[in-house]
């Protein structure tokens, strides 16, 4: 059947870090500044969900596209007499949301400064929205507009300035107490990719407005790299840093409820990690905590995605104590697309809560994206669950 997305101009689509209102189009190099001459480059979807995009590189022989998802599928482009290459992507309804690519030009990857860029991959890339009908939710509309406000703290333990992202609920300069949730990115992505690469803080409004979601504040730190540690994705420095750092920074300057009962964690893939691993360690400290495309346990590979021990894995040893879990833990969300390439450990988890006699815990919520693979488009849509069961 033909679709038709009369929703693509929509300005959520142009609230990124770089800019808000639409770039002006390429212009032809070699003229004055004044004397703008546009050229088909950049990229546009059509109405049918088919996108179209143009490189200007007249002297290149060889330009393709290597999408994140798909790194052994590169697209070809095809170079006109104009010196533009181009293709159209064929419209997949099991390829939408935002996707992440880069160009690589004669052999040299590179990104278009033409077409909208995030941080992910460990770096800036170029990305394109291909529309998904199931996710109009994260569109602007005429209502109360919470803010994104960027704010700085000292880490003591991680010896450096650290840089956080924070999610104020509209009507917060009014006054009153928020709960407030902890949300980190995946693997090789950053504070800035919940907004600007899954647009929560539009989901979050939109769920506010229309009585769906309680109000709430999300912090957004970076659970990657920092300063002299090479490395701390979920290791014993970032949770540290959160706990000991990040914490006591935001309740002493931001308007949030200072107890357990409201505060939670969540996190995607690697940070849905550190979610399990921070809940579950910490249940004096967080309520609720929420997996997505995540797992419980510490996975990473054939071997450790089906690694069931409990030695790698002791912070289970709190979720297995069923009594203390219940009482402790009021949600503990576990979701993941149904074509992600990591089920296979969300899947081991679940037997992992059959055997241990957890499957019909009252607290562990189970959700499934049909059709969603592992990235951005799938979180807007776990993250709109989530969001409307924390802080009940």
């Amino acid at each position: 059947m033909d679709r038709k997305f009369d929703f693509m101009d929509n300005q959520v689509f142009d609230d990124r870090f770089s800019e808000f209102a639409k770039s002006k189009a390429q212009a032809l190099p070699g003229k004055a500044f004044f004397e703008y001459a546009p050229i088909d480059t950049g990229y546009r979807v059509l109405e049918n969900g088919d996108v179209y995009i143009g490189y200007y590189a007249p002297e290149a022989r060889d330009v393709a596209i290597y999408f994140g998802l798909r790194p052994d599928a590169p697209v070809k482009l095809e170079k006109g007499e104009d010196g533009i290459w181009r293709t159209t992507l064929k419209y997949d309804s099991n390829f939408v949301g935002p996707k992440a690519f880069t160009f690589r030009v004669d052999g040299a990857e590179t990104v278009s400064p033409f077409i909208p860029v995030y941080f992910c991959y460990n770096s800036i890339v170029n990305y394109v929205e291909i529309p998904d009908p199931n996710a109009e939710f994260i569109l602007m509309r005429d209502v109360p507009h919470g803010s994104v406000v960027t704010d700085y703290y000292w880490s003591d333990v991680l010896e450096d300035w650290e840089r956080c992202l924070i999610y104020l609920p509209p009507g917060y300069e009014k006054g009153g107490e928020y709960p407030v949730l902890y949300l980190q990115h995946g693997y090789s992505e950053n504070e800035t990719s919940w907004i600007y690469n899954a647009k929560i803080n539009h989901i979050m409004d939109n769920l506010i407005a229309d009585g769906l979601a309680e109000p709430f504040i999300i912090v957004m730190n970076n659970g990657m790299f920092h300063g002299k540690y090479v490395f701390a994705d979920f290791q014993d420095v970032f949770e540290k840093s959160l706990i000991e750092c990040a914490i006591p920074f935001i309740e002493g300057k931001y308007r949030v409820i200072k107890d357990k009962w409201h505060r939670g964690i969540a996190g995607f893939s690697m940070g849905s990690m550190q979610a399990a691993l921070f809940s579950l360690k910490h249940m004096d400290v967080f309520a609720y905590a929420g997996l997505l495309s995540g797992f419980m346990r510490r996975v990473g590979g054939p071997e450790r995605d089906v690694d069931k021990s409990l030695e790698l894995n002791s912070h289970l040893l709190n979720m297995f104590d069923r009594g203390k879990f219940e009482r402790e833990i009021k949600l503990f969300f576990r979701g993941i697309g149904s074509l992600d390439a990591t089920k296979l450990a969300f899947d081991v988890d679940d037997e992992l809560l059959a055997e241990h006699g957890m499957t019909d815990c009252p607290n562990i919520v189970r959700y499934i994206a049909e059709g969603y693979p592992h990235d951005w488009s799938t979180m807007r849509i776990l993250f709109h669950e989530f969001a409307q069961r924390v802080f009940k």
